[in-house]
This record gives structure tokens, C-alpha cells and sequence, in this order.
């Protein structure tokens, strides 16, 4: 990878102050790779920079599970799944189907946004309690 192109993601987080929840924006999404903003950071934009949908969110701390798209499309896809009856389809629970993970007994690595987002809810909780 070319160093413009780090040093240009790296600015790109910077814009977001850190926090990379905020290039997932109601209307957009924002590459943090070349800055345009996109419905949804598809695979095929993301092999454009060399990469895949999971080590974009490795690279830029986003939860695993984290949809890579706007809001608008994600409440769309929802909408969907609940008038398909997909959520009722679905009886997948990885810590029955994986005893592996029983074994680590819950251990996981933990995304910067699970991190930022848990540092949000203590500081609410806490301005809350402080009058």
C-alpha cells in the first residue's frame, strides 16, 4: 500500500475525529480510504483499495458485525426482513453451534467502536447520576 494512501485514511479518521462512527451518516457512508460517500461500501468498491469488507472494519475499528451501509438502506433492509419474515426464520445461536467458542468462555477481541460506544454510555450514565 502506497503511503499517500495511508497517510490519506489516516487524515480521513482524523476528520472524524477518531471515531469512526461518525463517517456512517443517515444518507451516506463514508470511505475512509478515499473519502467519497457511498449508499453502502460494497465488496466491489472495497477490492478497489485492496480490501475486504472484514479488514476494512479491522482497519478502521468497526465492529465485525456492523453493516457497512447508511442508515436509510439499513432501516430499508430491516423493513424487509420483519414484512419477509426472515427474523422468524433464523434459530442460528453460535454458542450452541460452536463449542469453541463456550471454551473461551466469551472472550473476543473488542473494535474501537465497541469501545468508543461503551465510553458514551458510562459518560451518559454518568453525567445522569452527577446533578
Amino acid at each position: 500500500m502506497e503511503t499517500a494512501t495511508v497517510s490519506q485514511a489516516a487524515d480521513m479518521l482524523a476528520a472524524f475525529g477518531g471515531d469512526p462512527r461518525r463517517a456512517i451518516q443517515e444518507d451516506a457512508i463514508i470511505c475512509l480510504v478515499c473519502g467519497g460517500p457511498f449508499r453502502q461500501l460494497n465488496n466491489f468498491h472495497l477490492r478497489l483499495h485492496g480490501l475486504t469488507a472484514e479488514a476494512y472494519k479491522e482497519r478502521f475499528g468497526y465492529n465485525l458485525g456492523r453493516p457497512l451501509m447508511c442508515g436509510a438502506l439499513k432501516r430499508l433492509y430491516v423493513q424487509r426482513a420483519i414484512q419477509v419474515g426472515l427474523a422468524a426464520a433464523i434459530r442460528h445461536r453460535p454458542i450452541l453451534a460452536q463449542p469453541e467458542l463456550r471454551r473461551r468462555g466469551g472472550l473476543r477481541p473488542i473494535a474501537l467502536e465497541e469501545v468508543l460506544t461503551r465510553r458514551d454510555t458510562h459518560l451518559a450514565q454518568r453525567t445522569r447520576r452527577d446533578p
